[in-house]
């Protein structure tokens, strides 16, 4: 009886890994969703920022400190316009922000501020995800990977990134561009979000999903 109970057990832990796949993010399943949040501990700062302030120039660790969480609330505060359930087309869909925001409170500011533009490889982005503390979360966990803001160039970019929670395996990925506009850091950098987010409600989310089979047909 111990030996079936244990078969049994051991078949449910396998049903419930297996069924977390990327199919799950674009076709009706019963797998919990959850927004993570936005981690901007590994963004680039391109171009002058103190512009944006009326007080004069603020440092980097103010961007951290203030705007990091106030980018990532705007999202949590103005839904109808921050839409991620929509995004995704899925209405069920939990806020689970905490860990990045952990995350983005120690960002290191030795290097945050450059020059030069970054793109990330498919690599760096499982690198990243391999550093966060998932311990007791389940199913899909949807986040965007702020890679640089760049106000000489007047753009942003964002890695769309979905993850098997269980094991930290990046089940999608996608770069994409943002376009800010609007007055004030929070507003200007907030929109290139949003710019992200419409889009892929708009155009991408159907792309990619004509890309991937429903399981039926797997």
């Amino acid at each position: 009886m111990k030996k079936s109970y244990l078969l049994l057990g051991m078949l449910c832990c396998m049903v419930t890994v297996k069924s977390q796949t990327v199919r799950d993010i674009f076709y009706d399943s019963d797998v919990k969703i959850s927004w993570l949040g936005i981690d901007f501990s590994h963004v680039k700062l391109i171009g002058n920022f103190a512009e944006f302030f009326e007080a004069g120039e603020k440092s980097s660790w103010q961007i951290r400190d203030i705007y990091f969480p106030r980018w990532n609330n705007i999202i949590l505060n103005e839904p109808e316009k921050y839409d991620i359930r929509g995004m995704i087309r899925k209405p069920d869909l939990w806020y689970d922000i905490d860990m990045l925001g952990d995350i983005n409170s120690q960002t290191s500011l030795d290097e945050i501020e450059s020059y030069n533009t970054v793109k990330f490889s498919e690599e760096d982005i499982q690198s990243f995800v391999n550093q966060y503390n998932l311990q007791d979360k389940e199913g899909i966990g949807i986040l965007f990977i702020a890679e640089c803001l760049n106000k000489n160039a007047e753009e942003a970019y964002y890695h769309f990134v979905a993850i098997n929670m269980k094991n930290k395996e990046v089940l999608f990925h996608e770069r994409l561009r943002g376009e800010p506009n609007g007055f004030g850091l929070r507003n200007y950098w907030a929109n290139s979000i949003y710019s992200v987010i419409r889009n892929i409600r708009e155009y991408y989310f159907g792309s990619w999903k004509s890309k991937i089979k429903p399981s039926s047909q797997v």
